[in-house]
């Protein structure tokens, strides 16, 4: 990205500006908070599990390695291997693990370089959510969206966790930021890095596309229900945007000639007990869960989840109505298609924090209600550290 495609993004000149404070002064001051908190818990309390990884540099920042860091650095050090009916690599997307490779070969440490890539892109992710919000919502409301997203309670993911989602919300930021300056192609390269960081990265080519659709005018209404599709509204840079596929294309290409599935990343999650079914769509496990374990905290984790992802689903319509289709079709797909493909929620908290459009709108509501917001944040912030907490401790949360 060069200067004058910065300069497209923020809308004033030169690489550094103040505008960009703001954001990165509500991150800095989380960062700081979560980094002490996440300390504390490991220098303090036994970890529930072992971390999956050893690396110089523990002593302070091992409890962001939980988990998936464990895959993302088999990875990024040994390449992608496939088992038949267990658990492997082949279930994550290469994006994030290329980058900590990239920045692993720099500092000879690929789980730290996991931390920064995650630090780097959370700091990105929100000062290009600043300048979404800043275009449509003003200055004002753009920083209360962005304490929003900020202190959303599993936005630890943001903050240094050696997982995918801060790379996936920046591209996705990046893809829109560009199709809204007519820079059809550089969207399409931001979402196809996008689509190369997680399977819902579709919800970014879906988004574009509707886009194109929308700006030109494509699809019309005629009369009464009757659609008018006219094609010769499109223009040849338009086509800019399929390349947003190119980053599953990509890795589908090559799990097919290594090791004959093209989808081999849907088929090895039965090995994570996510079969494609009837059980996984109408939440048997869930229900299961809530009717053994009802007062088990994982089991209110579930539902807490579930009704946030619900709360998301509610936002479609307000999201169409203040941005455009093109955003609630995104918000749409990355909501609803793992929540249906779910077996009990879980993993939707994180998967969350793609929906900037959903915490603009809720941004757009506190910065109307001033004893609301006043109420939300602050309780959004303690969840925040309290979670961040139990991740650092080894609770699977999300």
């Amino acid at each position: 990205m060069t200067a004058a495609d910065v300069d497209d993004l923020t809308g004033e000149p030169g690489l550094l500006r103040r505008r960009w404070a703001a954001p990165l002064l509500v991150y800095s001051a989380v960062l700081a908070v979560l980094l002490v908190v996440s300390w504390q818990v490991t220098a303090t309390y036994t970890e529930a599990v072992r971390p999956p990884a050893a690396f110089a540099g523990s002593w302070f920042w091992d409890g962001w390695v939980r988990y998936d860091a464990g895959w993302y650095t088999m990875i990024a050090d040994h390449g992608y291997s496939y088992v038949p009916g267990r658990q492997s690599t082949v279930a994550f997307f290469p994006a994030y693990a290329l980058a900590m490779r990239g920045v692993g070969g720099l500092i000879d440490n690929t789980v730290l370089a996991g931390i920064v890539v995650t630090i780097a892109c959370g700091a990105g992710a929100l000062v290009a959510f600043y300048c979404w919000c800043r275009d449509r919502l003003g200055s004002s409301v753009a920083i209360t969206a962005v304490t929003c997203l900020a202190v959303y309670p599993y936005a630890y993911y943001l903050y240094g966790a050696v997982y995918g989602d801060a790379l996936f919300l920046l591209c996705a930021l990046l893809a829109f930021l560009f199709f809204e300056r007519d820079r059809m192609v550089l969207a399409g390269v931001a979402g196809a890095v996008a689509t190369g960081t997680r399977l819902v990265g579709v919800a970014v080519v879906v988004g574009l596309v509707v886009g194109v659709l929308e700006r030109r005018r494509v699809v019309t209404r005629a009369d009464g229900w009757h659609l008018r599709v006219d094609l010769s509204q499109l223009r040849p840079r338009d086509a800019g945007v399929l390349l947003s596929v190119m980053g599953l294309a990509a890795f589908s290409a090559y799990l097919w000639s290594r090791f004959d599935d093209p989808l081999l990343f849907k088929t090895v999650q039965d090995a994570w007990g996510q079969p494609s079914g009837w059980r996984t769509w109408l939440k048997r496990d869930l229900y299961l869960w809530v009717r053994r374990e009802p007062d088990l905290f994982y089991t209110h984790g579930l539902l807490i989840q579930g009704a946030l992802a619900g709360l998301a689903v509610l936002t479609i319509p307000a999201v169409a109505h203040r941005f455009g289709w093109r955003y609630s079709a995104y918000v749409a797909v990355l909501v609803i298609v793992p929540a249906v493909g779910s077996k009990d929620f879980q993993g939707m908290g994180r998967y969350l924090l793609g929906a900037f459009p959903a915490f603009a709108v809720l941004g757009s509501v506190l910065a109307d209600h001033r004893l609301i917001r006043r109420s939300v944040l602050p309780l959004s912030a303690v969840a925040l550290v309290v979670f961040t907490g139990m991740f650092a401790n080894g609770r699977y949360l999300s």
